[in-house]
């Protein structure tokens, strides 16, 4: 089951978009500056380079916060054209606020939100949602942090999703939204697709035990998606009766 959501977007006043992300007691903060000139060393002459800086939430970076940034940079590089932009950079700032679990979930959630309000062309909209095996061989959706130290194995997909805007418009608009998975409008209904834009896979566990994972957590991006939906509309909603 997943946990409360809240989108905030725009806002950063000196990064070309910004979101921040929260999953009750998990919360990044999302900054995007670009596609800008790229700097002369990391210049690709054909396409754009994708750089992601990961903050922890307190103290310096580890060589797990590295590899979180290389994880989501893989997963930015199939989703943003990078061919369009020839020569410049796009770089994502992740700052983690609050790390109650599902932390790398939030931080992709968070990103997409950012490139979206910094006006970044993707091929597709993504979501991202974690599970974990119990000991007792349960699979558990959005776990907190407790859950996840318990837990025998740990899961992470996101997956590709699109939705159409001009099918419905919610009619509250706020800066920002709130709001519990499930109990959104029908209309917001996401599709999801079937191929897995980035997972990471942390224990011990089967084969089985990992394609229900998966299974189970595409079926959680579907909420994530129609939430993402809700959340960009009202925003839209928002600034056009500003």
């Amino acid at each position: 089951m997943h946990r409360t959501l809240v989108c905030e977007r725009a806002v950063l006043d000196r990064a070309d978009g910004s979101a921040k992300w929260t999953q009750e007691g998990s919360s990044v903060l999302a900054a995007v500056y670009g596609p800008r000139q790229a700097k002369l060393q990391k210049e690709d002459a054909e396409r754009a380079v994708v750089e992601v800086v990961f903050k922890p939430r307190a103290g310096l970076q580890g060589h797990e916060d590295r590899s979180l940034e290389l994880e989501i940079r893989g997963i930015l590089e199939g989703v943003i054209p990078l061919g369009m932009f020839p020569r410049t950079s796009v770089m994502v700032v992740l700052q983690v606020l609050q790390d109650d679990g599902g932390a790398l979930s939030c931080a992709l959630n968070a990103a997409a939100a950012a490139l979206v309000d910094a006006g970044v062309p993707l091929n597709s909209m993504f979501s991202s949602v974690s599970c974990v095996l119990t000991s007792d061989r349960r699979l558990v959706l959005d776990p907190d942090a407790l859950e996840e130290q318990a837990a025998a194995a740990r899961f992470c997909f996101t997956y590709p999703h699109h939705f159409d805007l001009t099918t419905a418009v919610p009619a509250a608009a706020t800066g920002a939204t709130t709001a519990s998975p499930g109990a959104d409008d029908a209309s917001a209904t996401a599709v999801v697709g079937e191929s897995v834009l980035g997972s990471r896979c942390v224990g011990a566990f089967s084969g089985d035990e990992l394609l229900d994972a998966a299974a189970l957590c595409r079926r959680g991006c579907e909420r994530v998606a129609t939430f993402a939906r809700l959340s960009l509309a009202k925003s839209l909603q928002a600034a056009g009766g500003a």
